[in-house]
């Protein structure tokens, strides 16, 4: 029903929390406030509960997760802790776990994570490890749907871009296994997905870009030309009220 868009940055890191209704037009409406201001941050959702994990808060990473109740307005909850502070991860999730996936620090040492943490997303308390990417990045796209959870992209140490996906089975832990190449690598792409394909949108290859990839999530291969966004740009957020993993 809702889309909602969490923190960010303008001339400041910002703990808005805003939302719109999907299925008419018009201006986004405040719902809250975040529990810490940020940018970087990832997020999931089940049918219930929006999950914020991570971020940037001033020049460091945290590893602070909050949710919010998506039907109602207000501000962010504390919901525990992610294994290691990071920003720049993915997130996806299905209707019982969210999920949150490399990432960067930058202090006391730039450290590029291949981390996936996991947590039940109607619970509360602190990130379990759930396994490993097959390389450390950051600024990847991350969807999923109920079974899947598929990440494409980002951003290694020194700064390359890569084009691989990665591939885990939400229900299970496990290292996450390559599934195949976007049509070119690059970083800071949007990622939707439906119960069966996976959009990987935008992004630098390091030139902005306006593509749109898709797999099918359920199988392995690499993504396949979907069209063009309006423009060509980078570091936005994707969603779908059709969103896989509920």
């Amino acid at each position: 029903t809702r889309a909602l868009n969490l923190g960010g940055y303008t001339t400041a890191h910002e703990n808005e929390i805003e939302y719109v209704t999907i299925s008419s037009l018009g201006d986004i409406t405040d719902f809250g406030n975040l529990t810490e201001s940020k940018n970087r941050a990832s997020g999931c959702a089940n049918q219930t509960r929006g999950i914020s994990g991570g971020g940037n808060i001033s020049g460091d990473s945290t590893n602070v997760i909050e949710y919010i109740t998506i039907a109602q307005t207000g501000n962010g909850v504390n919901f525990g802790d992610l294994t290691v502070k990071r920003q720049s991860a993915g997130g996806l999730a299905s209707s019982v776990r969210g999920v949150f996936t490399g990432g960067y620090h930058d202090s006391p040492a730039a450290t590029y994570y291949n981390t996936i943490d996991y947590i039940t997303i109607d619970t509360l308390g602190d990130a379990a490890d759930f396994g490993d990417l097959t390389v450390g990045r950051l600024y990847a796209a991350s969807c999923s749907n109920s079974t899947r959870g598929v990440m494409g992209g980002g951003n290694v140490s020194g700064g390359t871009q890569k084009n691989e996906i990665d591939y885990i089975t939400i229900a299970t832990l496990g290292n996450a296994t390559d599934f195949g190449d976007l049509t070119a690598a690059r970083r800071d792409i949007a990622a939707a997905s439906s119960p069966t394909r996976a959009l990987f949108c935008g992004g630098d290859t390091p030139t902005i870009v306006n593509t749109i990839d898709y797999v099918e999530i359920l199988t392995t291969g690499n993504a396949v030309d979907f069209g063009d966004q309006t423009v060509s740009r980078d570091r936005i957020s994707g969603c779908s009220n059709a969103h896989g993993g509920l």
